[in-house]
């Protein structure tokens, strides 16, 4: 039977500044109903990005939702990400910055969750080729890059289940890719062609590993999605049907494909 590995990330943010109706309407119409379904489904893993200035909103308003985040990622259901703490585009701050910011959000992660993340959310997905050495410096392994980036370098779909390496000044960073078509068909299609197109790309060895990695607004602040996604139970029919099938469809996090897959190759991003 051919099989594929599947990795799920999620990134939250509101703005400085941005209302407190508005946080609370996020709340309670995305990040709460997602994780109570996560809850209920413990072997659908997930990668998850909160913004500073969101934990902190959460840690304040909702201490038992914060309760619920470390009980998911202390079972390993959970890996939390890194970032820019107050979510800047890294691109155009000084590399101090950068490191201050990064470095900000790991502690605050470190104390809360008990877990030091390996990964960090690009702001917006803005990449750009001079990142890779303040994102290693700040002890970050891997970043998640939209696949255009790499398409542009000139690689297919097929070479992109996987991560690579890249470098700044001998400074290595691990780069998956984000692959387009989740990201449009997930929540806008159903669960079902998420899992034709898994057949499509699934090997014999089970090596080959495709991630989606997008805003957690999409799912119930975004128009229309609140019903779509929990009235109508998009969210639970998808956890249920990569659950049933879970004999070829490995749920795993990015940092432990870093571990138990070797990189495909070296790449210019």
């Amino acid at each position: 039977m051919k099989r594929i590995k599947f990795a799920f990330v999620i990134h939250n943010h509101q703005p400085i500044g941005n209302f407190e109706h508005v946080f609370e309407y996020a709340f309670t119409h995305s990040y709460l109903p997602f994780l109570e379904i996560l809850e209920r489904h413990p072997r659908f893993k997930i990668g998850l990005h909160f913004s500073g200035i969101l934990i902190e909103w959460v840690q304040r308003n909702h201490p038992e939702t914060m309760q619920k985040l470390k009980a998911m990622v202390q079972r390993g259901q959970v890996e939390m990400l890194t970032g820019g703490y107050y979510e800047p585009i890294l691109a155009v701050i000084p590399d101090e910055d950068k490191l201050g910011q990064i470095k900000k959000l790991t502690g605050f992660v470190k104390k809360e969750f008990d877990t030091e993340p390996t990964g960090m959310w690009l702001a917006e997905r803005i990449w750009e080729p001079h990142l890779p050495k303040p994102i290693a410096q700040a002890g970050v392994r891997y970043t998640i890059v939209d696949d255009s980036h790499f398409k542009y370098s000139g690689l297919s779909d097929e070479e992109l289940l996987g991560h690579y390496l890249t470098e700044e000044d001998g400074h290595v960073l691990a780069v998956f890719s984000s692959s387009k078509f989740l990201r449009y068909s997930i929540p806008f299609q159903e669960p079902e062609e998420t899992i034709k197109y898994f057949k499509k790309i699934a090997s014999e060895e089970g090596n080959n590993l495709i991630l989606y990695g997008d805003d957690g607004e999409k799912f119930g602040v975004w128009p229309h999605t609140y019903e779509h996604c929990f009235k109508d139970r998009w969210i639970e029919r998808f956890l249920e049907i990569i659950e049933r099938n879970a004999d070829w469809i490995e749920m795993i996090h990015p940092r432990d494909a870093l571990n138990l897959l070797p990189e495909i190759g070296r790449a210019v991003v």
